[in-house]
């Protein structure tokens, strides 16, 4: 991989000082603690994160979205200030508190609309998390097409002030639950407006409203720094700099593609690294019971291509899917659970073994047996991320579905180098392979993809399988919704999943199980595994807590002792 290189000058002086991460910051401000964060980000867009559940929580620490869900599932306030609904009018008014950008400007009511109703709801832009945002006046109109994006119900009432419109019918309370999600953080407008297609790659042009800033980053070696945002909720101009954040620095690590991890629990007893949120296969099973483990929403999915003549018969999908032993994989990762259905059980998902957790050969072979395939047809290629979480699932996989009378071809995901704007650019390969197919462009058989879920609602998952509801958005050459990208559609599931749209409460709840009966019977995606969060902590460290998602929070972290680690002046 090449490393990062900076944006042209000339964007830079349009968006004024973008790369003053370090400014403010003074030396020693606070403990600098070595941590260890996984698999490698390539892409900071908090919004497009759906291919990555490590990327979840890296965008979670770099990012604030208006509203934040404890473990508990109670909703408090982020960086709202305060808000006031008015059930009569539809209304939901939300001063935003006094915080900033890592460049030291303040965040404003406008970067949040350019990001959910000018970037997420544009009909042009192919992505899940819309979903999200359905419950806002308009919004899923103006995603599918049928009306502007300047319709929705979501606007800068004031500078620091927003305004939401919620539609007639809609649960006001989950749409603030939604609202909490990392993909609904704001976008600075004035830079990514100008640099739309690499903004969220360059250090030089991101900007984050979080606790914690990209100081560093290096692909190549796989080092990145974490500074304090010492504007997080405050003017950055106050010297206080731990009042909101107390770690000044997370000195991190992560893996790049192809390289195997090489933090090991060891580090963390010798102190060398203090926390770990990754793993090799043989430090998870010789030390998982000294992890710390959460529920997350994301799913470890293989999404078939459906227009592969292959897997355009679903007798097919449900024989590749029977053949596969989930109890045997989650052994296998350590951490994990087999996945039963489509959305894990701490969000509702359905109490019914909709898939089988173990593998049954007979079952799959009997539906094989009506099934007309060419040899070569039955021969695929499976692309998995190059890591080694990836290459063990891959090969139990491809040996099950081999047993099967199937050649499959193992494929690991090159990060993808390209130049924009003479700006040399390194993209995650699933990640590009996910966005091409969101556009219709299936360079793909088998794609393994941690699949977002976004928030607890388990309507937001399953909305993406559907045609209208599923963000896609709207393909003005062929002038049609575009489809998830699996390729897969069904009339049957976007009747139910429109059913689910305009129903409340236990009505609600009973469309959204029998779309998710729907979806693992016809199975476009396969479920292997429900992920979790894991994480290995030193005694030195303490305060670190979770949001419901499964994000893990540093803003309080302490390590103790912390001015032994100091680097000298």
């Amino acid at each position: 991989m090449k490393r990062i290189f900076s944006l042209l000058l000339s964007v830079a002086m349009l968006v004024g000082c973008v790369t003053v991460f370090t400014a403010c910051a003074p030396k020693n401000d606070g403990a600098e603690i070595a941590v260890y964060l996984g698999s490698g980000v390539y892409d900071f867009d908090p919004s497009d994160y759906y291919a990555d559940s490590n990327a979840d929580q890296l965008m979670s620490l770099l990012y604030e979205p208006l509203f934040k869900v404890d473990e508990k599932g109670r909703l408090e306030k982020a960086a709202a200030k305060k808000y006031d609904v008015d059930k009569d009018e539809r209304k939901i008014v939300i001063d935003l508190r006094e915080t900033y950008w890592s460049d030291n400007s303040r965040v404003t009511a406008g970067d949040y609309v350019y990001a959910i109703r000018d970037r997420i709801l544009n009909p042009n832009n192919p992505n899940p998390a819309a979903a999200l945002f359905y419950d806002i006046e308009n919004a899923a109109a103006a995603k599918s097409g049928a009306v502007s994006v300047s319709d929705v119900g979501f606007v800068a009432s004031e500078n620091y002030q927003i305004t939401i419109t919620y539609r007639e019918g809609a649960d006001y309370e989950q749409l603030l639950y939604n609202l909490a999600s990392v993909a609904a953080s704001p976008v600075k407008s004035k830079i990514a407006s100008i640099a739309p297609t690499y903004w969220s790659k360059l250090v030089s042009t991101m900007v984050f409203n979080g606790p914690f800033k990209i100081s560093t980053l290096d692909t190549t070696t796989g080092a990145i720094t974490l500074a304090r945002n010492v504007g997080y909720h405050q003017n950055p101009e106050k010297k206080d700099y731990d009042n909101k954040v107390n770690p000044g620095k997370l000195k991190a690590e992560f893996t790049v593609s192809g390289e195997e991890v090489e933090v090991s629990y060891a580090d963390i007893e010798n102190k060398t690294v203090f926390y770990m949120t990754d793993a090799s296969m043989a430090d998870r099973a010789a030390n998982n019971d000294k992890a710390d483990r959460f529920d997350d929403t994301s799913v470890y999915t293989y999404v078939f291509n459906t227009n592969n003549p292959t897997f355009a018969n679903p007798k097919v999908r449900q024989a590749l899917s029977l053949a596969l032993d989930r109890e045997a994989i989650a052994d296998a990762v350590t951490f994990g659970k087999a996945a039963n259905g489509f959305i894990p059980d701490f969000m509702g998902g359905s109490s019914e073994e909709l898939i089988s957790t173990t593998d049954n050969m007979e079952a799959a072979r009997e539906l094989l047996s009506g099934v007309e395939l060419t040899p070569a047809e039955k021969r695929f290629t499976l692309t998995v991320d190059d890591n080694e979480e990836g290459r063990v699932i891959a090969e139990l996989a491809a040996a099950a579905w081999e047993e099967l009378g199937f050649k499959v071809t193992v494929k690991y995901a090159e990060p993808v180098e390209s130049v924009i704007q003479e700006n040399e650019i390194t993209d995650s390969g699933i990640q590009w392979l996910v966005k091409e197919a969101a556009l219709g462009n299936y360079d793909f058989d088998v794609l393994a993809v941690d699949w977002q879920l976004y928030t607890t609602d388990s309507f937001v998952g399953l909305c993406a399988f559907s045609s209208v509801l599923g963000g896609g958005g709207y393909d003005a050459v062929n002038r049609a919704a575009r489809t998830n990208i699996s390729g897969w559609y069904s009339a049957s599931y976007d009747s139910v999943m429109n059913s689910a749209y305009k129903s409340t409460g236990d009505k609600r709840a009973e469309y959204l199980e029998k779309a998710e009966k729907l979806l693992c019977e016809a199975l476009p995606v396969c479920p292997i595994l429900f992920n979790e969060t894991f994480a290995f902590e030193s005694k030195d460290i303490s305060r670190v807590d979770v949001d419901a998602f499964g994000n893990l929070i540093f803003t309080d972290m302490k390590q103790r002792n912390y001015k032994k680690y100091l680097p000298e002046e």
